[in-house]
């Protein structure tokens, strides 16, 4: 009876999202090449990507000359690192000025190199389907491999 609620445990906490699907979540950290750099073990997608940032803690080994350019769901890393670009947020009672929309577009201009290393990885197809698999740290793996055989495929090309 306890293993069941143990696995019981594990499923709501994994879930995420509108439908409530069970979910993974990883950071990615490339350069302006589109080479991956850094990918830490994957967590439940429940967890907020600011706060898996800071459990991962790789912020303080980044030089203060490097620019991080970052999206909205790391709000609050600029108090971590002095040298950060993160696209301003707008509301219906303050929306942005005509000159933050612009500063808004060169960041995603240049932070699409990333969505570009994500697509790049996504090319293996295990990423992109439902993994079956339950033996653990699986995923993890394929993340790996598929992010080596990316960078594999950018020095080659």
């Amino acid at each position: 009876m306890k293993l069941k609620n143990r696995a019981f445990f594990y499923w709501c906490e994994t879930r995420a999202g509108k439908k409530r699907q069970t979910t993974r979540k990883g950071l990615i950290m490339t350069d302006e090449t589109r080479q991956i750099g850094f990918i830490p073990m994957s967590k439940n997608g429940r967890r907020h990507d600011k706060r898996l940032l800071d459990k991962v803690d790789i912020i303080r080994h980044i030089p203060p000359e490097v620019t991080i350019w970052a999206d909205t769901g790391f709000q609050g890393i600029d108090k971590q690192h002095p040298n950060t670009q993160i696209p301003k947020k707008g509301t219906r009672k303050r929306p942005l000025s005509p000159e933050q929309k612009q500063e808004n577009k060169i960041i995603s201009g240049i932070r699409i190199t990333v969505e570009h290393a994500i697509a790049g990885i996504k090319r293996l197809g295990c990423m992109t389907q439902i993994l079956r698999n339950r033996r653990p740290f699986i995923d993890d793996t394929f993340l790996l491999l598929s992010a080596g055989l990316w960078n594999f495929h950018l020095r080659t090309a």
